[in-house]
Order: C-alpha cells, then sequence, then structure tokens
C-alpha cells in the first residue's frame, strides 16, 4: 500500500534538529561515563530526585504505548486500559518502601542483590536466572518498542520512493510472513538504532539521562498537541459523546473507565466481580520488577541519596498515572469516532485504509491527517524521542547484566578499562537479538501479556524478599519454575482467557515458593544480618530493630493512601474530561488530595 502521508522540510528540520541534539549529548557525556562501571552504569550515583523522576517516566513513554492504548481502547474501551493499570500498586510501594532501600544497597543490577540477600549455592544458581530473565525480557521489550516504531514510521518513511533500487535488491532476500513485511521497516529501524546506539554507548547513563530530560518533554508536548487536534477534530466532549453513541448505540461501554463485571469485555471472558478483584491484585504485581528493580533500580541508584531516589519515584508516579494518561486516552476514543470500526477503508478519504488491519496504527494515522507541516515533524520526533529514550535505557541497562552478573563473576579482576569495553560492545547483541524479536511480535499488546505472565510467576517471591527472613532462594526459584511451568501447560493446552491464566500461574508460582522454603536451606545468619545492616528493609527479621508491627502497619496505611488518592484524581479526571461531572469529581478530588497528602508525608517522614 502506498502511503498517502508526506513530511515537508520544517517537518524534517525538526527531526534533523533534534538527533543531532542526542548524538552531541553522548559525545559531550563520553569522558565523564569512561571513568569505572559505577560512572557508566550509575551516573556515579550522583542524579538530583527530578531527574530521576524524569528519566524514569520517559523510559516507560515509549513509542509503543500510546499505540498499545488506542487498539486497547478499540478493543475494549476505556476500561481495558486495566491490563496496565493495576501496576501503580507496586509503583506506590516503589515511592513508599522500595526506592530508599533500593539507593541503600549499593548495586548495580538487581540480579546482584541476590548475592546481599541470599547464601549458598542456591543463590548463585537464583543469581544467573535473575539476571538470563531479565536479559530476555529486555530483549523482548526492545523487539516490542522497533515494532511500535515501525508502526508509526511506515507512513512517512517512504524507502521505496528515496531508494528504490535498493528496495528491488533487497525486496526477494527478505523474509516472509513477519512481523518486519518490508525492507524498508528494517532499514527505518536500522538507522534509527545506528543513532541510539551512538549517543547511549558513549555517554552512558548520565548521557541516557539528560537526553531523556528532552525526550520526555518533547513527548508530553507532542501527545498533548495530537490530543487538542483530536478534541477539535470531533467538536470537543459532545461532538465525542454524539459521536460514539451513533457509531456503536447509546449503551456503549467505552467510555467507562472502571469495567463492569459481567458485561463488556469481561463478560465475555467470564469475569466476575470478586475474580476481577483478584485479577486486580495479581496484575498490580505481575511483573518480574515487582519491587522496582530492573530499569527503575538503575535510576534510583544513580540518584544522590536515598531520599532523592523516594521523591524521584513520586515524581515518575505522579507523571505515568495522573499527567500523560489524557492524551492517550483521548486520542483513542477520538480514533473511534473518526475511523469507525468497521469503517476504516471508508474514513478520512480513504487515508485510514492502514488501520483496517490493525487499529493501533490510528495513532500514526490520526498525527498525518490532523497536523499542519513542522507540527506534525515535532509530534513524529516526540514518538521517535519516545523510542529513543526506551531503547537507550534497555541497552545500557542490558549492558550492565553483561559486565556485572557475567563478566564480573568469570573475570572479578577485570580493570575498569575492561569493563567498559565489555558494556560498550555488549550494545551490538542487544541491538542485533531486538530485531530478531521484533519480526515476531505482531502486536504490542501480545507482548505486554507474555511479560506480566512471566511476572506473576516472579512478583510474590520478589516482594516477600524485602519483607521476610525466611524467604530463601530455592522458595524463588521453585517459585519462578512452578509459574513457568504452569503458563507454559496453560498456554499450549487450554483457552483459558490471559485474566483466568495469570490467576492460575500466580497461584501455582506462591505453591511453588512455599514447597521451596520448606524443603531448601535457610539463608545465612551473618548474611542475613548483613543484608539488615545495610539496606534498613522493613519487615519480619532475626534480631533486627525494625521488626515492629506498628511500623509495617503505617507503612501499609501509607500505600494504601498513595493507592487510592491515585485512583481517586483519575476517575476524577476522568468525570471532567469525559462527562463534565464537575461537583461529583471536585469532591473526589479534595478526598485524593488529602489521601495523597497524608501518605506522602508520611512516607518522606521516614527516611
Amino acid at each position: 500500500m502506498t502511503s498517502p502521508f508526506t513530511l515537508h522540510l520544517g517537518d524534517w528540520l525538526v527531526i534533523g534538529l533534534y538527533m543531532l541534539l542526542a548524538l552531541s549529548v553522548g559525545c559531550a557525556m563520553k569522558s565523564r561515563a569512561g571513568i569505572d562501571r559505577c560512572s557508566y552504569f550509575l551516573a556515579g550515583r550522583s542524579l538530583p530526585w527530578w531527574w530521576v523522576g524524569a528519566s524514569m517516566a520517559a523510559t516507560t513513554f515509549a513509542a509503543d504505548t500510546p499505540l498499545a492504548v488506542t487498539g486497547i481502547i478499540a478493543a475494549k474501551g476505556l476500561s481495558g486500559n486495566w491490563l496496565w493499570l493495576p501496576v501503580m500498586g507496586i509503583h506506590a510501594a516503589v515511592f513508599v518502601l522500595f526506592a530508599a532501600n533500593w539507593s541503600r544497597s549499593g548495586v548495580v543490577t538487581d540480579a546482584e542483590l541476590i548475592r546481599l540477600r541470599y547464601s549458598g549455592q542456591p543463590a548463585v544458581i537464583l543469581r544467573w536466572c535473575r539476571a538470563g530473565l531479565q536479559l530476555l525480557t529486555n530483549c523482548v521489550v526492545l523487539g516490542w518498542v522497533l515494532r511500535a516504531m515501525v508502526k508509526i514510521a511506515s507512513p512517512f518513511f517512504l524507502w521505496e520512493q528515496w531508494w528504490p533500487s535498493g528496495m528491488a535488491w533487497l525486496a526477494p532476500i527478505w523474509p516472509e510472513g513477519t512481523a518486519l513485511e518490508s525492507p524498508a521497516d528494517g532499514l527505518t529501524i536500522i538507522v534509527l538504532l545506528l543513532i541510539v546506539g551512538c549517543y547511549s554507548t558513549l555517554g552512558g547513563l548520565r548521557g541516557v539521562v539528560l537526553t531523556d530530560l528532552v525526550q520526555l518533554g518533547l513527548a508530553l508536548l507532542g501527545s498533548v498537541w495530537l490530543a487538542v487536534c483530536a478534541w477539535q477534530a470531533v467538536g470537543g466532549r459532545a461532538g465525542l459523546l454524539a459521536g460514539l453513541s451513533t457509531q456503536y448505540g447509546a449503551d456503549h461501554l467505552y467510555l467507562d473507565l472502571l469495567p463492569t463485571p459481567g458485561a463488556g469485555w469481561l463478560g465475555a471472558v467470564g469475569v466476575s466481580a470478586g475474580l476481577f478483584g483478584l485479577y486486580l491484585m495479581v496484575q498490580s504485581y505481575s511483573h518480574l520488577s515487582a519491587d522496582g528493580g530492573g530499569y527503575f533500580m538503575q535510576r534510583l541508584n544513580a540518584a544522590r541519596s536515598p531520599r532523592d531516589a523516594q521523591k524521584g519515584a513520586l515524581v515518575f508516579l505522579v507523571i505515568h498515572y495522573l499527567t500523560r494518561v489524557w492524551p492517550w486516552f483521548v486520542v483513542g476514543l477520538a480514533a473511534l469516532v473518526l475511523i469507525p470500526l468497521g469503517q476504516e477503508s471508508d474514513s478520512l478519504g480513504g487515508a485510514a485504509a492502514w488501520v483496517a488491519e490493525d487499529r493501533e496504527m490510528a495513532w500514526p494515522v490520526l498525527m498525518a491527517h490532523l497536523l499542519k507541516p513542522g507540527w506534525l515533524g515535532l509530534v513524529l520526533v516526540s514518538l521517535v524521542a519516545a523510542f529513543m529514550s526506551t531503547v537507550d535505557t534497555h541497552i545500557n541497562w542490558g549492558a550492565s547484566y553483561i559486565v556485572t552478573d557475567v563478566w564480573l563473576v568469570l573475570r572479578p579482576a577485570a580493570s575498569d578499562r575492561e569493563q567498559i569495553r565489555v558494556a560498550r560492545t555488549s550494545v551490538l547483541l542487544f541491538v542485533g537479538v531486538a530485531i530478531g524479536v521484533s519480526f515476531h511480535i505482531n502486536t504490542i499488546e501480545q507482548a505486554w501479556k507474555w511479560i506480566a505472565m512471566l511476572g506473576a510467576s516472579l512478583g510474590l517471591p520478589t516482594l516477600l524478599r524485602w519483607l521476610w527472613w525466611r524467604v530463601n532462594a530455592t522458595g524463588e526459584i521453585a517459585a519462578m519454575l512452578s509459574g513457568m511451568l504452569a503458563g507454559t501447560f496453560l498456554a499450549l493446552l487450554t483457552d483459558l482467557p490471559y485474566e483466568i491464566r495469570l490467576l492460575w500461574i500466580a497461584a501455582a508460582s506462591a505453591s511453588g515458593l512455599v514447597v521451596g522454603m520448606c524443603a531448601g536451606p535457610r539463608t545465612d545468619a551473618e548474611c542475613l544480618h548483613r543484608f539488615v545492616a545495610q539496606v534498613q528493609p522493613l519487615g519480619r527479621w532475626p534480631q533486627s530493630p525494625t521488626v515492629t508491627h506498628g511500623r509495617m502497619l503505617a507503612t501499609l496505611l501509607r500505600w494504601a493512601a498513595v493507592v487510592a488518592g491515585t485512583m481517586l484524581l483519575l476517575v476524577a479526571g476522568h468525570q471532567v474530561l469525559f462527562t463534565g461531572q464537575w461537583m461529583w469529581a471536585l469532591g473526589a478530588g479534595v478526598v485524593a488530595l488529602g489521601c495523597l497528602w497524608g501518605g506522602i508525608a508520611g512516607a518522606m517522614d521516614t527516611t
């Protein structure tokens, strides 16, 4: 299909200036990043809190996210976003509890924490397993982000017109039946990865974070402006409500933020109110880094103090759940009116035919249709920036596992220069594997679900290791194996919906954890004492002065207050924007701010 969209000179100037800025930052930070492993992967543990929070937000504002949200809204309405919204429980826990713990741990990777927390041969095995799973997840995330960038760029990067001879040469050897359908898709990815690889490899984490600050600003500006244009195109709130009712009937559920048990997509998969509540709980911790590990931990450990780490986690929470979701929701709903389901080929003068095969394509198609030259370039570069902020993070973060949990285990006497050389070389490995994965990820939501099911196997032991001395390395290994085996069985031999499978995987993981804790050796007392002295965790620990039921209850209440306040503000914003019920929203907002004030003030007082 020939793309009907064309970039103008002003658009190309915006894109070119941004690429030049990103490369300049990498070159400027090269000398500071190349001192040692800490300077390369943790920016010398010197970042201020607002850098930490903004960088975390930029990394999670990937190019895939608005596309995935657009596809979810088309399939399930706004309530379908509870595929990922429950993770706010974990992110609130990171702010209230885990951020300061990570900062005090002093580790470079979350797999390295296992050496501090556990003892014996099971700890060695677990460290290798967790590092391997994080590397695998890293590649999958890179693959789906690359796939999302292809969806965004394909209508605009017209390689068949720019380089017809090259495309003709590549076409016969290009693999068929993959997610990257043409050589043009592959060439777009290669060009962007070369730019990302250059500045992220040279500048280390400090270069990544500095570019993240610019990328977040561009991403927010671009998404907000597209939402404004889409809002105007449908005629504001009244036009949106009328358009949805006209196209899908007065009883449609697309605007419902909270799903209705027994109706809509919950009814389709047979999930009752009780099961949905259980699903929300499991989904909230179904993450490989349920304790704020992974690239979050890298940012938290790069903060200059535990208090800076905690404040950075709060900045992320506000941006992620209370700021940037609204442009995504507006564009996703407007797409249902401007490009109605089943009428894609006839919408926008035929320009929306791209969307017929993939509803996630509605986002870039609306960009091209609604935005004028210059603004189109800015919004496109905002998505390119979102893509680059995710890729540069995962490249740097993935390299940290190669150096810390593989190379230094095999060569503990490796010099700083050797470690930096290995880190920069490992970027090539991640880029190659990610390109391979992107060939096989047809939808971004599919990859999200795969990651969540893996996380359901590991979330519970990952959380409990910070709270209870009795959790051991054998228990984590047994939980991981039990959950993964259950997930494989359910995927291959049943047709249960994703939501039900997640519950069974979590149950299998919990059972494996109990068996492993009982059957495996306990963690050495000296190891536990060292962990408690350094990290100062909450919970039950032998001979620890931090074990008080009152403190545990107070922390739980602070966490609940932050979660409740965040959810209430989310609901209040939804009511104001999409229903116009100001009085109800005002009341909910006042209660929400009270909850947040109590939870935040209490949590900050303990750091």
